[in-house]
């Protein structure tokens, strides 16, 4: 049996072996630079997403401090329509405050230009058939609600201090206010487009005010576009994700990306996402 190749041979192998590996990593093609748009809109989406959470859960617990305070007085007295006109004023995109008791009437609307609302029976509405049945806070979708326009409707439960169920309180607000009010800052100076529709795929804000309250699946103006449909309904059926699409308003098709995520209240779901051109 042959000896085993000495030592000094082994080390040589290796070394021209690893010599070898080195040449080659050298002539490969660089790697592609990174997508430093794509980075951005992320960052984007992420900042969003946490700030119309925020500003959807401020509302709700604005509303849920309120309801206990009114809840003593049983929907009829100064102290709980002073409440109201209080929280109503807490945010630009809250058109009124209400009250109505457990046979879903509208007790007490604030402010006083809404004062004309108070006695209507909204009992109808699921949203308020929820409220009443389970006594939870629920959030709508976008509905017509009593003073006559489409607006999103936050319902929470009243009670006593004797835990004496006793009607429930309400903020009408309108989405597109309170959502401009955080895409503004984060968008400025930057090429990116904002959109945030419902699940059925009706918009609820873009950057585009033309968008707005448009139906994606129904509206004519998209009915051309097969990939820009396809890329709804993926927004529409998937919590998060990137499609891209071509789309012309006016003009030449543009080729773009949607990246989205999901933001919400109670169970209601927006999704909200970043749109970017692509060269």
């Amino acid at each position: 049996m042959s000896s085993p190749p000495y030592p000094w041979i082994i080390a040589v192998v290796a070394v021209l072996a690893a010599a070898g590996a080195g040449f080659a990593l050298l002539n490969q093609p660089s790697a592609a630079p990174a997508d430093e748009g794509a980075a951005d809109a992320a960052y984007a989406l992420i900042q969003l997403q946490s700030g119309i959470t925020r500003a959807l859960e401020t509302l709700d617990h604005r509303l849920g401090h309120a309801a206990p305070a009114i809840g003593d007085p049983a929907l009829n007295d100064d102290a709980a329509r002073a409440i109201l006109a209080d929280l109503s004023r807490t945010d630009p995109a809250i058109v009124d405050c209400t009250a109505s008791n457990t046979e879903g009437t509208l007790i007490i609307v604030e402010p006083e230009e809404y004062h004309g609302t108070e006695g209507a029976d909204i009992r109808n509405q699921t949203i308020v058939q929820h409220v009443l049945a389970s006594k939870r806070p629920i959030m709508s979708e976008v509905i017509t609600v009593a003073e006559g326009f489409p607006a999103v409707v936050i319902n929470t439960p009243i009670f006593t201090s004797e835990s004496r169920f006793v009607g429930f309180t309400s903020i009408v607000f309108q989405p597109d206010v309170l959502i401009a009010g955080v895409a503004g800052p984060v968008v400025s100076g930057t090429p990116f487009q904002v959109m945030v529709v419902q699940t059925d795929g009706r918009v609820l804000y873009d950057t585009d005010q033309n968008q707005i309250g448009r139906m994606t699946f129904e509206d004519p103006l998209y009915a051309d576009y097969p990939d820009l449909l396809d890329a709804a309904r993926r927004v529409s059926a998937e919590r998060c994700g990137t499609a891209t699409y071509a789309f012309a308003a006016g003009g030449q098709a543009v080729h773009k990306e949607i990246i989205w995520t999901t933001a919400g209240l109670h169970g209601v779901e927006w999704r909200v996402a970043v749109i970017r051109e692509l060269g």
